[in-house]
Formats: structure tokens, sequence, C-alpha cells
């Protein structure tokens, strides 16, 4: 079984499959354009929407995996432990070091990582790259795309031209969107296996906390 962060993301993907199939039932196989384009452009919303809630949870749901298999945070990847030391010492609350005794430093991580993903807006490379390494420790989580990050850094600015320009953006054919579909699909099938690999190492378990997806 996939990450519960996926398999939110495949139910997530039945609005989009069916503005796909509400499109060609419209389109009628007809030629040309019959102003259907608000349909493929609520499809790319849509979408963008649920890879960047996948990303958030599988980050989330990584955090709280290695709280769960670590007794100590010295036994966090180095990155982490960097992250939450700093995230302690600019704290505006002077008692904040005091929360990392016991077992507090798990509800300091988790909190600092909600914090850090409720600021993620736009789920392109280099912000997801940022956001992995800061809170897991994987060094470069789009090193496991096999599409590599220019697909998705444009399929995420198509996005945005949409959400800022509404039907002034360019056209989405229905073929474009179904393209993304399973562009964005395979993006996180492979972040999540790369991602059970990597907390399989960083916990030295002998098992990975979910299957291989395909």
């Amino acid at each position: 079984m996939s990450s519960q962060a996926f398999r939110a993301f495949e139910y997530n993907l039945i609005d989009v499959d069916r503005l796909r199939q509400a499109h060609r039932l419209l389109h009628n196989g007809a030629q040309g354009r019959k102003g259907l384009g608000h349909i493929t452009r609520s499809g790319v919303v849509m979408l963008c929407a649920a890879w960047e809630h996948y990303c958030e949870a599988l980050i989330r749901e990584s955090v709280v995996y290695l709280c769960s298999n670590l007794n100590t945070p010295m036994k966090l990847p180095k990155d982490v432990q960097k992250e939450i030391s700093k995230a302690v010492k600019e704290s505006s609350h002077e008692l904040r070091p005091l929360h990392l005794s016991g077992n507090g430093w798990k509800q300091v991580y988790q909190d600092h990582a909600n914090a850090l993903l409720n600021a993620l807006n736009t789920p392109k490379s280099g912000k997801l790259n940022d956001h992995f390494k800061r809170l897991t420790g994987i060094t470069k989580i789009s090193d496991s795309w096999s599409q590599g990050e220019n697909i998705l850094d444009d399929f995420v600015s198509v996005r945005g031209d949409i959400a800022h320009q509404g039907r002034h953006a360019d056209y989405v054919t229905i073929t474009n969107l179904d393209s993304y579909r399973d562009q964005v699909r395979r993006y996180a099938v492979e972040t999540d296996n790369a991602i059970s690999e990597y907390l399989k190492v960083a916990t030295a378990n002998n098992y990975k906390p979910w299957n291989i997806t395909t």
C-alpha cells in the first residue's frame, strides 16, 4: 500500500478525471473549440491543488514517521537537526528551548513543519527541494523525477497564469489536460517511492514505511 498522502492524491484525481469526462461528453467529438476552456482550466487548477496537497501531506507523514521511529533528535538527519535548532533559536518564545526536553522535540519538530508547510503556495521544484530537505533531510527530491524539473515547473506556471488571468490565460486543450494529469501522477509516484526508500535508510529499519507504487 502507498503512503496515506498518495492515496489522498488519487482520491483528489477523481475530480480531475470527472472534468475530463465532462469535457468529452460536451465536446462530443466536434472539430475545433466549443467554449469549454472553463472545464480544462478548472482541471488544471484542481490537479495542481491535488499535487500541492500531496506534497504537504507527504512531508507531514514523513515527519510523523521519523518521530515515531527515532527516540532522540540526535538520530534525525543532519539537515533536520539544523532546521529544528534554527527554529528554536529564532523563536520569540524565550522558554522555547525547554520544549525540547524529553520527547518535546517531536512536538517542536511537527509544529515547525506545519508552520513551514502552511506557507507553501507554489509547489515548484525549487521550493519542494528546499522543504523536503529541511524537513525530512533528503538531499534533492527532484533527483528521483524521471521527467526532470521543467515539466512540473511549467505546469505550475500554467496554474498560476489561470489563477491570475482567468479567461485571458492561454487556452488549455483537453490534450494538454490529459498530459498534465499523467505527468503529475508520475511525479507523485516517483516522489512516494523515493521517500519510502529514504525513510527506511534514515531510520535504519529493515522495512519501508509503505510499498512501492506503480
